[in-house]
């Protein structure tokens, strides 16, 4: 956590005797009292702070600024790593308590700066959720209300996403469910396709098109359970009886032949 410092009035002035250059921006100041301070760069140019200069009454101010630029810094860091919106960055900086006018500022200045910015955030957002994570744009959109971004951006970048990547996305997911789901047939898989995808929010007759052009019925697994069947029961029925039994079973199931 980055505290305000609390110091104490100093009655003595304090001349600079020397820098030293520290990691990023920073430099030890030292004093000749034995003192020394850690000091953004942009305080060093901003107070004139050279070296044999005397600090006395802008002391509390030289550490106040330093402070704020200290936590600027460190949220530019803290995007650095990922692209993020202003509700992320408000929950970051009051996990670290910085107060809620500091706080203000830093979303100012990050957005003046450029590095802060809900449309390129919203955007990047998706795409990386259709791409990366397979998901539909209906729980992408949810999602993006959580994060308490402008309705309408959102609104209107979901729409301006390309239908076709998604169409052609989902298309290729639906092909593997059913490649990794043989052992189910037709009505069963489709309801279960339909069922996985509109959760993963994908529209539904999106999902149920895709699905209108594929064969869902497996004539292989149905051979296969028809005959499991038929030598579980022929003892106890037989003719249209166990016919009967034996499509019931199947249909259970999901199976059946593209004639019945």
């Amino acid at each position: 956590m980055l505290s305000e410092h609390k110091f104490v009035i100093r009655r003595k002035k304090m001349k600079i005797t020397k820098f030293k250059k520290m990691a990023g921006s920073k430099y030890k100041i030292f004093f000749d009292n034995g003192e020394n301070i850690l000091l953004h760069e942009n305080i060093i140019i901003k107070y004139n702070l050279l070296i044999t200069k005397k600090i006395e009454e802008d002391y509390d101010d030289i550490i106040k600024d330093n402070n704020n630029y200290m936590i600027y810094d460190m949220t530019v860091k803290y995007i650095s790593k990922k692209m993020r919106c202003e509700s992320e960055i408000r929950k970051y900086l009051k996990s670290k308590e910085i107060n809620d006018e500091l706080s203000d500022r830093i979303i100012v200045k990050l957005r003046e700066n450029g590095l802060l910015n809900d449309r390129d955030y919203i955007k990047s957002y998706i795409s990386d959720k259709v791409r990366l994570n397979n998901i539909g744009l209906n729980k992408i959109k949810s999602e993006l209300y959580k994060l308490k971004l402008d309705k309408d951006i959102v609104d209107e970048e979901i729409n301006n996403y390309s239908g076709e990547d998604i169409i052609d996305n989902l298309e290729k997911l639906i092909d593997k469910k059913i490649r990794t789901n043989r052992s189910y047939g037709g009505s069963l898989l489709k309801q279960k396709i339909i069922t996985d995808f509109v959760n993963k929010g994908y529209n539904k007759e999106d999902i149920i098109d895709i699905l209108n052009k594929k064969d869902l019925n497996n004539e292989d697994l149905y051979n296969k359970e028809y005959n499991k069947l038929y030598n579980k029961y022929k003892s106890k029925y037989s003719g249209s009886e166990l016919e009967y039994f034996i499509k019931q079973k199947l249909y259970s199931k999901g199976l059946k032949k593209s004639d019945d």
